[in-house]
């Protein structure tokens, strides 16, 4: 019994010795999967490795070819432009396409080359198996294509002209209020801030995407349909964010056929519908109040979290600026009841003749409570009025994009469309309420966070173009307005992606049914248990919306800090060679960053994952932050976890980007330092009772 006892002692020892160390490889999940390990689990993971690898491979080397006449006359940005031009200024093989127009340029260019290898893929595209893809029909277009019909504004990819140069921090860069005729189903704009910037081509169908869909969006709730987002993307891969808001009359339950459209360079859209807020409570006042508004917010620069614009409404005593909160009543004179009688021995108490004319004009009031002589009473409201927009501490709090997301798609099938985006595939989400599409967009864009979708961005597909945007051979993160059911994409050939419907009863059309198997095993089922947990919180009104948006991005940002871990160990300081990741004399060792990796499945997550341009172009922005020595050469076997000032980052749609993600590193480091340290001590106590039980147990039985 004694021998029992210990050897039973001795087995739960080891046993949680042996569960300290890191999980054996095993299956992908399913939706019916627990984790179990079987050799052929690994092999369908080597296999579907491989798959996903060459897949990312092919998409991220595209290059988009435009006119030699026309590259001349572009501004080149570093090597992590996302459109590479047929240039040798720029050779990054990581490069893909930004835009549309990119992608339809490049085929249009190959046809005018002739080019005959159609087995090289730089100058073709290839399906998942490998096959050279026919661009036939779309080389040999008539003089009725989708480029003669200025389909490439319709999608967004538009350059704003600026007069001056935009200021570094410069809260917006443009402002439109643009109109809708709803009898000719013509959108127009109607006036441009600053006046000397000419519009973009097109624009206002973007602001109104009823116009280029040809369905009225379905609004059940006025207010929930007035803000949304969209994405202009220049020839040379450069975005711009556009934020709208309808004007909805206080108490109305349809908003006007007018939207204030806000155009920058940052990615806030909480902070952004405030501001939008406060220039559609001025709707009606004259275009100089307007303008003095406009002028004091395009003044103001992008504030950091937890700083505020303040706004001053002031009444200019030359008559010249009149706000409409900023209310002078002037002089109100009271009469008793015993002078009701007597008018005229009262003008001349109050001295009428001597006082200015616009009081003279005003009515009598009598004080029929008290019978004293006539009283002159004072209300003059003459003053500035300021209104503070503050952007909070934790910015996310503004936002309630990720709950929209999360109640919209339901938590399993965000994580396959969150997986789907990590292979850079083609996601489009289609559904008939514009504000709720617009925050999904937003929602997925944030849930990328510290990465930046590298590939095109189209906030409405034109309805015109829709079948050529699902089928053609490229990843794109879109939206698209339908009209519910009438919508026909039983004939679409499409690939490579997932295609989205909130209004049919499944969701998804189209998948290529592997989603739930990218992820590893232990961060696809960390990341279900907490959305799932805010799904169940949000049934019960356990938390507020506020919170939820917090801890919904906090599930992905934590993703994101498992995965990567130290990749910063990984920075050397040397010469960069053709086809390594870094910059300026820092570079990234790949391979031993995979091999590195805590487990067999987050090496195979890590080996594809690390061929992304998203990948890419986060590691060369983590390479520039590298702390460098007075002379600007970088220091070896330092950090680049502490951002220096100064550091040019590329294409990040925020400043201090990457601030969030380091403060998590930081605290996921001390962590585990403290945790190592409790299980070297754990290791050692356990140690010392096996060697204590051994002894026992060599006693026993001798």
């Amino acid at each position: 019994m004694v021998l029992n006892r210990l050897m039973t002692e001795i087995y739960e020892t080891v046993s949680a010795a042996c569960n300290m160390d890191d999980n054996k490889p095993g299956c992908f999940p399913t939706e019916l999967s627990d984790g179990s390990t079987s050799e052929e689990s690994v092999r369908l993971t080597r296999s579907l490795t491989e798959k996903r690898k060459n897949y990312v491979r092919r998409v991220s080397s595209r290059v988009a070819y435009l006119d030699p006449k026309n590259v001349k006359s572009l501004r080149f940005r570093h090597q992590t432009s996302i459109c590479s031009y047929k240039s040798e200024i720029i050779d990054n093989p990581y490069s893909t396409f930004r835009s549309w127009k990119s992608f339809r340029a490049s085929q249009s260019n190959l046809a005018k080359d002739k080019m005959a290898d159609v087995t090289d893929s730089k100058f073709n595209l290839t399906d998942s198996s490998g096959n050279v893809l026919s661009m036939k029909d779309d080389l040999t277009a008539s003089d009725d294509s989708i480029d003669n019909q200025s389909i490439d504004e319709k999608t967004g990819c538009v350059d704003i002209g600026l007069p001056f140069e935009p200021r570094e921090r410069g809260l917006f860069n443009i402002c439109l209020l643009v109109g809708m005729n709803y009898m000719t189903g013509q959108a127009y704009v109607k006036s441009v801030f600053p006046s000397q910037v000419v519009a973009p081509a097109h624009i206002e169908n973007l602001v109104f995407p009823e116009t280029l869909c040809g369905t009225q969006a379905e609004v059940a709730d006025a207010r929930a349909a007035q803000q949304y987002s969209l994405v202009l993307t220049d020839e040379r891969g450069e975005r711009s964010y556009g934020y709208c808001r309808r004007v909805l009359p206080e108490g109305a339950t349809t908003c006007l056929p007018l939207c204030y459209c806000l155009i920058g360079k940052y990615r806030a859209p909480g902070f952004y519908y405030k501001v939008l807020q406060e220039i559609e409570s001025q709707h009606g006042n004259s275009e100089v109040e307007t303008n003095l508004l406009l002028q004091q917010l395009f003044e103001s620069d992008f504030p950091n979290p937890g700083e505020d614009i303040i706004i001053t409404y002031t009444r200019d005593h030359d008559q010249t600026v009149s706000a409409r909160n900023s209310v002078n009543l002037g002089e109100i004179f009271a009469k008793t009841g015993a002078d009701v009688v007597s008018t005229d021995r009262q003008r001349k108490l109050l001295k009428v003749d001597s006082m200015p004319d616009n009081v003279k004009d005003m009515p009598e009031f009598y004080d029929l409570h008290n019978n004293n002589s006539p009283k002159r009473v004072l209300l003059d409201l003459e003053g500035p009025r300021t209104k503070i927009i503050k952007r909070p501490i934790e910015p996310r709090v503004d936002e309630d994009n990720f709950s929209v997301l999360l109640d919209s798609f339901g938590a399993g099938l965000v994580i396959k469309v969150f997986s789907s985006l990590l292979l850079e595939r083609k996601v489009v989400i289609m559904g008939n309420q514009l504000s709720v599409v617009s925050s999904c967009m937003e929602g997925l864009q944030a849930a990328l966070y510290p990465l930046v979708w590298q590939q095109p961005l189209i906030a409405s597909i034109p309805a015109d173009i829709q079948r050529e945007v699902l089928e053609a051979p490229l990843p794109i993160l879109a939206g698209m307005l339908s009209a519910g059911d009438t919508h026909d994409t039983d004939n679409i050939l499409f690939e490579e992606g997932m295609l989205i419907d909130l209004t049919h009863p499944n969701k998804v059309l189209f998948y290529q049914g592997d989603e739930s198997t990218i992820l590893p095993t232990s961060s696809y089922k960390t990341l279900k248990t907490s959305l799932q947990m805010e799904s169940i919180k949000q049934k019960d009104k356990q938390e507020d919306t506020k919170t939820r948006n917090v801890m919904i991005s906090e599930a992905f940002l934590r993703f994101f800090v498992d995965i990567l871990g130290d990749f910063w160990k990984f920075f050397v300081v040397r010469e960069l060679k053709e086809g390594e990741m870094g910059k300026n004399g820092v570079v990234f060792d790949k391979e031993t960053f995979v091999k590195n990796a805590s487990s067999k499945q987050n090496q195979y997550f890590l080996e594809w994952f690390s061929e992304t341009a998203m990948f890419n172009h986060f590691i060369q922005n983590m390479a520039a932050c590298y702390p460098r020595l007075a002379d600007g050469t970088p220091q070896t076997n330092a950090s680049p976890l502490l951002t220096p000032q100064g550091a040019q980052l590329v294409d990040t749609p925020l400043p201090n980007f990457y601030e969030l993600f380091q403060q998590r590193l930081t605290s996921r480091n001390k962590s585990e330092h403290r945790i190592n340290d409790s299980k070297n001590n754990y290791k050692s106590a356990m140690n010392k009772k096996v060697k204590m039980l051994k002894t026992k147990l060599r006693e026993l039985v001798t």
